[in-house]
């Protein structure tokens, strides 16, 4: 994902067996593969990749991701889905923030930059739901309070800057947190408030406040999650 008119690419990179990572890419930069999966050294016997050395390398690190064993233990397997930084004021508790998926829709992490400027990201996994008032109904992931999702596989991003996700089960809209019931405490102010210039830096001026996501099931769509 490229952050429109900043210098600024997103790359969700899919990992092999034990790690997905977020990379903040830069021009001719190292990532560590097949030397590094993510932040743990990885051992090949095959070539190419078999015979470098980790000292051979100036790897840069992931800003973010996760274990497979965080997830979706029955599968046994994972993949990441690279998403936007949220840059709508139609939920402006997530504003700034990077959003990125599980292939197996188990999970939605957001990752946020503070201090601004600094590169340093964390990330928090974020609970979802859908809206109330959905035009269509979500049926609930099996022992599970979740929105069964399918697979999610892509994300897009519409003029307005509101961001959908594509998933096997349809199309679904991040909507205003109050649609589930949830609290933003800067929701009603922004509707009269014009949104600052688009920068995943933003994030840490939310850093106090809940965050939250959701989805509108498609007819136009589903309502999603819930930021702590």
């Amino acid at each position: 994902m490229i952050q429109k008119n900043l210098p600024t690419f997103f790359c969700g990179d899919v990992g092999q067996d034990l790690y997905e990572e977020v990379d903040l890419i830069t021009k001719g930069g190292n990532y560590g593969w097949r030397v590094y999966e993510g932040l743990y050294p990885f051992t090949t016997t095959e070539s190419p990749g078999g015979n470098t050395s980790l000292k051979s390398i100036n790897p840069i690190p992931p800003i973010a991701g996760y274990n497979h064993s965080e997830i979706n233990k029955n599968e046994g397997s994972a993949s990441i889905t690279g998403g936007y930084v949220y840059r709508s004021m139609t939920d402006p508790c997530m504003f700034g923030r990077y959003l990125y998926a599980d292939l197996y829709a188990g999970a939605l992490w957001a990752a946020s930059e503070d201090p601004s400027n600094s590169g340093n990201f964390t990330t928090s996994k974020i609970p979802f739901s859908c809206a109330h008032d959905s035009p269509i109904p979500c049926d609930s992931a099996p022992s599970s309070s979740l929105p069964a999702l399918g697979y999610i596989f892509s994300f897009g991003q519409d003029n307005n800057k509101d961001v959908y996700i594509l998933a096997s089960t349809g199309v679904y809209r991040v909507v205003r947190p109050s649609r589930c019931s949830y609290t933003c405490s800067q929701e009603k102010a922004s509707t009269t408030t014009t949104p600052p210039s688009p920068s995943p830096s933003h994030a840490s001026h939310l850093s106090s406040f809940y965050g939250y996501l959701f989805l509108q099931l498609s007819s136009l769509l589903l309502v999603l999650m819930c930021f702590m």
